[in-house]
């Protein structure tokens, strides 16, 4: 009985595609293929997740021009403003959406849109500027 030899396929490099020499199971030809193929599987991942997520952040940075209109940056510590609901949802501000939430000592409810913090009331949205409520996650009042 004769052998015969199958031609086997040489691994070639899953970035370049360059045939491999050495050790068996390898998968790239050099550190900057296996970079550069890692790299690009981390972007597509990324875009992927970016489709997810791009609304939320739009309505995030509505938010925030919003209430940059209100200048509430210049209300002092326990200063406070209520604003109209309906005035706020008529300039397209969407309360759902935050970048922090807390809870005061009295149990309210405090979201932030940066250091913007409010809670709702009835018809109405109390604010206060507190730019250490987003980064500490404790109000105090």
């Amino acid at each position: 009985m004769s052998q015969q030899t199958v031609p086997t396929e040489k691994p070639q490099c899953r970035y370049c595609e360059k045939e491999l020499h050495g050790r068996t199971g390898k998968m790239f030809c050099n550190v900057d293929c296996k970079n550069n193929y890692n790299s690009r599987i981390r972007s597509v991942k990324r875009a992927e997740e970016n489709k997810l997520f791009p609304e939320v952040i739009k309505t995030i940075k509505n938010n925030y021009r919003i209430l940059l209109s209100y200048d509430l940056s210049r209300l002092t510590e326990n200063e406070y403003i209520t604003i109209n609901k309906d005035e706020l949802r008529s300039k397209g501000f969407d309360h759902r959406y935050c970048t922090g939430a807390s809870i005061d000592t009295e149990q309210k409810l405090w979201k932030c849109c940066f250091a913007f913090c409010w809670h709702e009331n009835e018809e109405s949205l109390t604010f206060a500027y507190a730019p250490r409520l987003n980064r500490n996650n404790h109000f105090h009042q």
